[in-house]
């Protein structure tokens, strides 16, 4: 009976999920599509083991390398809309009240998209989730290519006609200095943008330090590198700092072995300020729903402990005061049963 009740509370929770890529949220069977209209065979083009993403790489490099062939194929509006509308009705059916969709646009402009014709596919697409379904966009700058590449990414964000909410810095730790996204981030501040940064994932706790004092980045995406120094970890209490934890991807990359290994039930321990989102869900073969059932079975949460999650995730959501209210709203209404 238990069991029954924790996953009612999981499936029936107003949920909100702060860090899920659009460029990430391509299924099998849309890949597949998008890799047939362009003349590909999808599964020698998109590394696919019977039909399907491996969901476990022996690093971030081979995750990217079958994550990049499934983006190759978004070429035109039509293709964006596509994916995009199916990670919109995916949401809605997890009853994800809130979403900030990371989206590497500079991926679809170098593939030969127009910005504006972008633009318009996104909007078009997200309006497939309903009205019941809130979207944020975070458009990512990767660290590897540099400086420019960011300020490339600004260019369109300023010109964009798009939902957008925040920046962020992606990429492979340590490839290029944080100090060179400083005038990055500036713009986001001057833009009235949150800002999101990976660290932690795969580089040194060094690298969240930098995060928060070199860029003060509002939050940190994944962050579990943090467990590895004390130190860091007191102050990440502290301070309140919010990590936004994705534990399927984690392992999907070999960071930790298993679930259970996951640092996710140490985090909650300790006071971190945590947030559970699902990453790159289907080439993790995972769902925020997914995800939270991890959470609760790993770290023993109760549903309060689940409610107290998502009221997290609405309080530090770069959405503005009144759409955050609400959603908190629909939380408490929930937890009053």
């Amino acid at each position: 009976m238990a069991d029954l009740a924790r996953e009612r509370d999981i499936m029936t929770i107003p949920k909100v999920e702060l860090h899920v890529h659009l460029n990430g949220s391509i299924s099998e069977a849309t890949a597949s599509i998008l890799a047939r209209r362009h003349g590909a065979d999808p599964e020698s083009a998109l590394r696919l083991v019977d039909g399907r993403y491996p969901g476990h790489y022996p690093d971030f490099q081979g995750f990217l390398d079958t994550y990049l062939a499934a983006n190759e194929f978004v070429r035109t509006p039509e293709d964006l809309e596509l994916v995009a509308a199916e990670f919109a009705r995916g949401q809605a059916a997890q009853n994800v009240v809130y979403s900030e969709a990371i989206f590497t646009a500079m991926i679809y402009v170098r593939n030969g998209m127009e910005p504006r014709a972008m633009w318009a596919a996104l909007r078009r697409g997200l309006a497939a989730a309903g009205p019941g379904t809130g979207m944020g966009i975070v458009v990512d700058t990767i660290r590897d290519f540099g400086p420019k590449e960011a300020a490339a990414t600004l260019r369109l964000v300023e010109t964009a006609d798009a939902p957008i909410v925040g920046l962020g810095l992606t990429g492979i730790e340590g490839t290029v200095p944080t100090a060179s996204f400083i005038p990055f981030r500036a713009e986001a501040r001057r833009l009235g943008l949150g800002f999101e940064v990976h660290a932690g994932e795969m580089g040194p706790p060094s690298s969240i330090v930098e995060a928060f004092d070199v860029l003060d980045a509002d939050r940190i995406g994944h962050g579990v590198a943090a467990i590895r120094d004390p130190e860091l970890l007191a102050r990440l209490v502290r301070e309140r700092v919010v990590l936004d934890v994705c534990p399927s991807s984690n392992v999907g990359i070999s960071e930790f072995p298993t679930l259970e290994a996951h640092q996710m039930a140490a985090f909650w321990r300790a006071g971190v300020n945590m947030t559970i989102s699902s990453d790159d869900p289907p080439f993790f073969r995972t769902t925020l729903t997914d995800e939270l059932r991890h959470v609760v079975r790993v770290a023993g949460l109760d549903a309060q402990d689940l409610g107290e999650l998502q009221r997290r995730a609405a309080r530090h959501a770069f959405a503005p005061t009144g759409v955050k209210d609400g959603i908190l709203g629909e939380i408490e209404r929930w937890a009053a049963g």
